[in-house]
């Protein structure tokens, strides 16, 4: 399997929900999961039957596979990928400790590493060394600002005022995603709908114009000697295969692999949201599920597995891509 790199540049703001606190509409994540990247593919071709099949056969197949999107930053023309911080879980009865100042200091570095949600992929692909490295180099930079907007809901008998969240990207950064086909034809009928998708937009609000993209550079292919330094790690860290796998996309695992992400360190999200119809402005509620979030940490792979998500009152199938995707890393 082959793997490229797609990085966005967004034209407008973008409004990511996050339902896993409840799901205000101020509320709003920076990055995108691989299920609602997903999803709105689907949505977008849902007008050809054919070809939208063809698309979830090949997702659920994994002839096509997806990440999540995650930021980037571009400085002196160099790109700078980030990826998931590991959510680990670190046994201080492991390390050589001889003090009870050494003992403070080390639980004071494993609390700012939690903090940290993103890191570099090179600082990912040599990790203990990047857990060992000074206070100050441990940093993410700001990609964009957070912002909010009043609006005002007529439809009811009173006009009602409610606030909705965005992210503003600034000029150098965005999000990218990591794609892996099996063939041309897989690469060809994803890029065909990532093109049309950047016109109409991802994400919430997108009738009030958010989350419109573009390409901000041709695919990169992930290369052991890559054009950039965090392209050949993540090429690195993607063909790893011994150790800790952790994941970079949204995996609901499978009722047999329950039993192994139970062995790692890992965290659920709740998806919640609206559905809706394409050329309809009805959305309507659907049921709630849970995927394993970016970054866990477990001892193999997990597959994962395609949801479709039925109810009396969707007006169609509701597809949502739980299929894994996942990379080494070594930090024991």
């Amino acid at each position: 399997m082959n793997y490229y790199l797609y990085p966005l540049r967004f034209l407008t703001p973008v409004h990511f929900g996050d339902t896993s606190e409840g799901g205000s509409l101020e509320t709003i994540s920076l990055t995108l999961g691989s299920d609602a990247l997903f999803g709105a593919c689907c949505h977008e071709i849902s007008h050809d039957t054919g070809l939208l099949q063809s698309f979830i056969d090949s997702v659920k197949e994994q002839h096509i596979v997806l990440s999540s999107l995650f930021p980037y930053c571009i400085d002196n023309g160099e790109y700078q990928l980030y990826v998931p911080s590991p959510i680990m879980q670190i046994d201080l009865k492991e390390l050589p400790i001889t003090t009870f100042e050494e003992t403070k200091r080390i639980a004071t570095e494993q609390k700012k590493i939690k903090k940290i949600d993103y890191i570099r992929a090179l600082q990912l692909q040599n990790f203990s060394q990047y857990i060992e490295a000074d206070t100050s180099q441990k940093h993410m930079p700001s990609f964009g600002a957070k912002q909010t907007s009043a609006q005002v809901n007529m439809r009811g008998e009173k006009s009602q005022p409610y606030y909705v969240g965005n992210y503003q990207f600034m000029s150098h950064t965005g999000l990218y995603l990591i794609a892996g086909f099996n063939s041309a034809t897989s690469r060809e009928l994803f890029e065909g709908i990532l093109e049309v998708l950047g016109l109409s937009g991802i994400g919430g609000k997108r009738s009030g114009g958010y989350g419109k993209f573009e390409l901000a550079d041709a695919p990169i292919e992930l290369e052991a000697k890559g054009m950039y330094t965090d392209i050949s790690a993540l090429y690195e860290l993607i063909h790893n295969k011994q150790g800790n796998m952790m994941c970079i996309s949204a995996c609901v695992p499978t009722s047999d692999e329950v039993a192994i992400l139970k062995q790692g360190s890992y965290k659920l999200q709740k998806r919640g949201g609206f559905v809706g119809t394409a050329g309809s402005m009805t959305q309507v509620k659907r049921n709630s599920y849970y995927v394993v979030k970016e970054g866990s940490v477990c001892p193999k792979a997990l597959v994962g597995q395609m949801l479709t998500i039925t109810g009396s009152s969707l007006p169609h199938p509701v597809y949502r891509n739980g299929m894994g995707l996942w990379i080494g890393v070594d930090y024991e």
